[in-house]
């Protein structure tokens, strides 16, 4: 029987797993990469369904098996591989019982489909979609671009997470990634916290608003020393760009994570190289969505934080908790706060107090401070005084010493040992850092008050 044996597997170089089973394939560890491939199948990566086919196809991990090799070609060809399309009727040109063939292809999508990701996963990207967000800012500061990186022509971004409070002050800034690491941190933190926003008001009572997002470019794109800089750049640019474009196109997701965010801004000089090659509208998007689908956990939430507010895309709740678990489920301790904080949204159906406080302690365990700081005020909401939660409140104040949500959880704690005076002494001094920092002095006072 003629079979295509010459058929091999997609060359990915990818960060995480598709890397890992690409590598594991090529030195035979054939069991360790189809289970490491059928990961990736439920992200809906098509090239990891094309392998699943050479795999049955040629026997490697699994039984050989040319029907169910007919099945996933047939599925990567529903997800938009043509060369898959092709190998499938090849093996269906020489199978006559097509009932068989029919049958299994039906099975496997009950399980795997274009339409189920299309329906769990798949953004409907629109580059023209911005979130009005709300609350407002009402005052914003710039970030000083550091001069020793503007004098050395660097760019970069930073990707940060904060919380407003009900007074609209910033609090607990939280860097979850930066390009150069740790460059331009200290420029947009200083920024940020001196903005203001609109306080967030629901049923009519001002609340902390949770989890504003933000990815902050430094770009030397408007200086006054652009042209120069640009022209200098591109030659030192274009070489390792050129191998930035290869590595993408191969699969790579660190890669193709990076470049969807130099894409999202026009200011880079980077980008100004990379747009000649991804000039497509919403070339930024597809390719964070690649990246996600690679297994990239900080794609995969950020594309979820994209699709909870219609950023770049159509708002889709559903599609955007799902990537968010996902990112969440492979460590990513931002995603497993975020999660925790969706599931105690009163005003969603997810709602659910008990997997909120399971992935809250997941964070926590990271050491991730937001995390740490909700635990402590949701266990003295039910005067839970256990030296467990005694250990978070002196953990987060490890982290900030003065921060005063912290510091009014450690008078509670107190005051349920019956210590008045202690517990007064230091809601008090949760007052003063309240007020300095501009927060809501409100529960504190209430606090105090009743002591």
């Amino acid at each position: 029987m003629l079979l295509i044996c010459w058929l091999a597997l997609f060359s990915n170089s990818t960060k995480a797993d598709l890397l890992s089973a690409t590598v594991n394939y090529h030195q035979a560890k054939y069991n360790l990469a189809f289970e490491q491939f059928e990961q990736l199948v439920k992200l809906g990566n098509k090239d990891a369904i094309y392998n699943i086919a050479v795999m049955y196809l040629h026997g490697q991990g699994v039984d050989k098996n040319i029907i169910k090799a007919h099945s996933w070609f047939l599925l990567a060809a529903d997800y938009g591989l043509a060369d898959a399309s092709e190998h499938a009727s090849l093996i269906a040109a020489q199978i006559t019982d097509k009932k068989l063939l029919e049958s299994n292809y039906k099975t496997l999508t009950q399980v795997h489909s274009y339409k189920v990701f299309s329906k769990q996963l798949l953004p409907v990207f629109d580059a023209t979609q911005k979130n009005q967000q709300i609350p407002i800012r009402e005052y914003t500061v710039d970030a000083q671009y550091p001069e020793q990186a503007y004098e050395k022509g660097l760019e970069g971004w930073v990707w940060l997470e904060f919380d407003i409070d009900a007074s609209g002050a910033v609090k607990d800034i939280e860097i979850l990634d930066a390009y150069p690491n740790k460059t331009f941190n200290r420029a947009i933190t200083n920024a940020v916290h001196r903005w203001k926003y609109k306080p967030y008001v629901e049923n009519g009572k001002a609340q902390t608003f949770y989890n504003r997002s933000l990815l902050y470019h430094f770009t030397t794109y408007k200086g006054k020393r652009y042209k120069q800089s640009f022209a200098k750049q591109q030659k030192q640019y274009q070489k390792k760009i050129n191998k930035l474009i290869e590595q993408a196109e191969q699969g790579n997701s660190l890669v193709q994570y990076y470049i969807a965010n130099w894409l999202s801004a026009d200011e880079h000089n980077a980008t100004r190289l990379l747009k000649y090659h991804w000039h497509q509208e919403n070339a930024g998007s597809d390719l964070l969505l690649k990246s996600a689908s690679n297994g990239f956990s900080n794609s995969q939430y950020r594309l979820g934080a994209n699709l909870l507010r219609g950023e770049q895309t159509e708002q889709d709740r559903r599609k955007g908790l799902n990537w968010i678990l996902l990112a969440a489920q492979s460590g990513f301790a931002p995603a497993q706060y975020r999660l925790g904080r969706e599931l105690l949204n009163h005003q969603h159906i997810e709602y659910d107090e008990e997997k909120a406080i399971a992935w809250l302690n997941t964070a926590s365990e990271q050491g991730y401070f937001r995390a740490i700081r909700d635990l402590t005020t949701l266990h003295l909401v039910k005067n839970n005084n256990s030296q467990y939660v005694a250990t978070l409140v002196d953990q987060g104040l490890e982290i900030d010493g003065a921060h005063p949500e912290l510091l009014l959880n450690q008078a509670k704690l107190l005051l349920l040992k019956k210590d008045t005076k202690s517990a007064k002494k230091i809601a008090l001094s949760a007052l003063d850092s309240a007020l300095s920092r501009g927060f809501s002095p409100i529960q504190i006072q209430k606090f105090i008050s009743k002591l």
